[in-house]
């Protein structure tokens, strides 16, 4: 039985390539640079003032102090947006507004707080130095400066300063369109009520919420009925995707036919069976080039599936540096009473102790047919493959599911 480093090792051997798109910049938040970028101009454009104050020709102020002020004439206001056409005289001042333009012969900003204005002019106290409270041509950056490296993340941050430099389009890695399908004669939409012996199908809209919160596109394929060869024709259909997902079907039973299916369409099988509690029998295969995973039907057990193995691989397609959830290490709160041949990732919820490190409450329960407990966890406590028993206070890897509102109190009480 593989490790799971193992199998994601060779779906990364058989990932598709990565594709490479120019997006609106406004579309791009939350994707990754394909492309080193440079400054297609300066930032700023134009020398302009760091404050509300008075443009001045700095040489005009030397010598000036309290007792013995330089009074200069007032030469016009320059708001943010209007330049002056002229310059500015020697003896002069121009009041200047934040943002405003820096007309040519001045070469510094007084603050307004520091001078004194009446009939007579603006009074300046003290000598003011070159470039005081101006931002010259390029501050900020030069006309072609590497300014984001490809691999870069596109955040607010770097929309803001994109759109500053009048950049309105970035090569970015695409986001990668995930295919969804659904095996299994119990399974109804989840907008039916089940008849008996049915269930809603809560897989699709469940993993097309993971695909989109790892920054894919999910295309939901619909529900296949426990027929090989239509398994199989329905895996064919789905043009476009880099990928495809199946859920059931994946297990030792009369009706888990979807290994059945890929063998139909003359893929070649990676693996079957991982070292992941719940969730061991997951599987996948190439078939016409096109990667098709399958996880298990139950859904606790697809989503520990999806996190191990598929969130990763989206990961690595979208060109983001780090590859899967964050690992740290977690002291337990409960005991594991008994070891596993198979590496154990318990539902837990992480949180900050008194003493500052990273608790687990792994009280829930954790069949893999249990779906509610993995709505209140927001955390694996890894457990590894004939480890254990472990006591309560035993230091285990822990892996976060998200990067918001992680460490919480835990809930009172178990399920």
């Amino acid at each position: 039985m593989l490790r799971v480093e193992e199998a994601f090792e060779l779906l990364l051997r058989h990932a598709p390539p990565r594709r490479v798109e120019r997006v609106p910049l406004e579309d791009a938040l939350g994707l990754f640079l394909a492309e080193d970028l440079r400054a297609p101009e300066p930032l700023p454009a134009f020398p302009r003032s760091g404050m509300d104050g008075y443009a001045v020709r700095s040489e005009d102020t030397r010598g000036a102090t309290r007792e013995n002020p330089v009074i200069l004439r007032l030469a016009g206001v320059i708001p943010a947006g209007h330049p002056r056409k002229d310059g500015l005289a020697p003896g002069t001042v121009a009041a200047i507004m934040t943002g405003g333009t820096v007309p040519p012969g001045a070469d510094a900003v007084i603050r307004l707080e520091e001078v004194q204005a009446d009939a007579e002019g603006v009074r300046i106290f003290r000598a003011v130095p070159p470039m005081e409270n101006v931002a010259p041509i390029g501050e900020d950056v030069q006309e072609g400066e590497l300014i984001l490296e490809a691999g870069h993340p596109i955040r607010p941050q770097e929309i803001n300063l994109l759109a500053a430099l009048g950049v309105l389009e970035v090569p970015v890695f695409a986001r990668p369109r995930v295919g969804i399908l659904s095996t299994g004669d119990e399974l109804v939409p989840p907008h039916l009520t089940p008849g008996p012996g049915q269930v809603r199908n809560s897989n699709s809209p469940g993993i097309a919420a993971m695909v989109r919160a790892a920054g894919g596109v999910p295309v939901v394929l619909g529900i296949a009925r426990d027929v090989a060869e239509v398994i199989a024709g329905t895996l064919r259909e789905p043009a476009g995707c880099d990928l495809v997902l199946t859920t059931g079907g994946v297990s030792v039973g009369r009706f888990d036919l979807v290994r059945e299916a890929l063998a139909v369409m003359g893929a070649e099988q990676l693996f079957w069976r991982v070292s992941i509690k719940p969730g061991t029998p997951v599987c996948a295969g190439v078939a016409a080039g096109r990667l098709i995973i399958g996880l298990s039907g139950n859904p606790a057990a697809a989503i520990t599936d999806f996190d191990l193995l598929v969130r990763p691989l989206l990961d690595h397609l979208l060109g983001r540096p780090r590859l899967g959830l964050r690992s740290a290490e977690g002291t337990l709160d409960q005991p594991v009473p008994q070891k596993s041949g198979v590496t154990r990732y318990l539902r837990a919820r992480a949180y900050y102790g008194p003493e500052g490190t990273i608790r687990l409450d792994t009280s829930m329960a954790q069949r893999s047919g249990v779906l509610s407990t993995m709505a209140r966890a927001n955390a694996y406590a890894v457990i590894p493959a004939h480890a254990g028993p472990l006591p309560a206070g035993a230091r285990v890897r822990v892996l976060l599911q998200d990067d918001a509102d992680v460490f919480v109190p835990p809930p009172r009480g178990g399920v």
